[in-house]
């Protein structure tokens, strides 16, 4: 009887073990089985759309669509096409991530924002999240152009001293005016009326239509009292955009510097005056990301530390 009941034990605790599998099974799915339920209404082309006062608009002027399959992501932007393989899915609450690789360093997160209207959200990794439609939806909403027609713009009340003007020098389309590869710089000294021209060829600009003024900043980087500059130099990759650096000289002249320890890298958002002091943070996989800090030495020099966190999940 009592070996009975150990076999009785046994064979409860292995059922519920199984059980318990075969339910977390079902919110990970590798490559071999990608049809569930959650993932199938993704399937198909979805254009970009904006959202204004609660309307949406399907966005003519965006050269831009996803096109999601059964184990396939093409992703298509006005300068590069990306076509990726998915690796395994997962679901977490109201959110599909779609996983391209196995160290799941790269994925799309998908949402429905209105499964009746074919309104979905795509986020790829750790960049702004963006609003699709389903092609088959498109007729459903109105259409116009999203992206602003800017071939200059003027920082004349952001600074004191100087007026800083970008203007599009080179465009992918010329004809059109559309994807600028190269732009002008002007400074103008409000005070002696003398101007400096700096010509700017960024990496990349894969993804704006027409200049992005929302892409320029001017701060003291280098806590020399004197105002400095940075504009967007590449989307950059999973870390995020990369932006290219200017300082300002005792005379003036803004000029691009090697020894800055951000050249072409993250924006230094969190700056500390007093103690000159720059950090930033850059997310690593799903749950980590790295605080970086640059201080400045009284010698001129940048001491750069690193150290590696958890992200908080609350």
């Amino acid at each position: 009887m009592k070996k009975l009941n150990i076999t009785s034990y046994l064979w409860l605790f292995f059922s519920i073990l199984i059980s318990c599998q075969k339910k977390e099974d079902n919110n990970i799915i590798n490559s071999n089985n990608l049809k569930v339920a959650n993932y199938n209404s993704y399937y198909g082309k979805w254009l970009p759309i904006s959202k204004e006062n609660n309307k949406f608009y399907y966005c003519t002027d965006i050269d831009k669509f996803i096109e999601i399959g059964k184990n396939k992501i093409y992703n298509h932007t006005p300068i590069e096409d990306s076509n990726f393989t998915i690796d395994h899915i997962k679901n977490k609450g109201n959110q599909t991530y779609l996983y391209v690789d196995k160290q799941e360093s790269s994925y799309y997160i998908l949402s429905w924002i209105n499964e009746e209207k074919g309104i979905i959200s795509i986020k790829l990794n750790d960049y702004n999240t963006d609003i699709f439609i389903s092609e088959k939806k498109i007729k459903t909403i109105d259409n116009k152009p999203c992206q602003p027609k800017n071939k200059s713009c003027a920082f004349n009340d952001a600074t004191g001293r100087y007026k800083f003007t970008l203007e599009t020098e080179e465009y992918v389309d010329d004809k059109k005016q559309k994807y600028p590869i190269s732009a002008w710089i002007i400074i103008a000294d409000k005070k002696n009326k003398k101007s400096q021209e700096i010509y700017f060829e960024p990496n990349s600009w894969a993804t704006y239509r027409d200049l992005p003024c929302d892409k320029f900043i001017i701060k003291d980087f280098n806590f020399d009292g004197l105002e400095d500059f940075a504009i967007i130099w590449d989307n950059g990759g999973n870390g995020g955009e990369l932006y290219e650096y200017y300082f300002q000289g005792k005379n003036g002249i803004f000029s691009f510097t090697d020894s800055f320890p951000l050249q072409h890298g993250m924006l230094a958002e969190d700056i500390n005056i007093v103690n000159k002091r720059i950090t930033t943070q850059s997310v690593i996989g799903c749950c980590h990301y790295n605080l970086n800090t640059y201080s400045l030495k009284p010698n001129g020099s940048w001491e750069v530390s690193s150290e590696q966190r958890e992200l908080n999940k609350n």
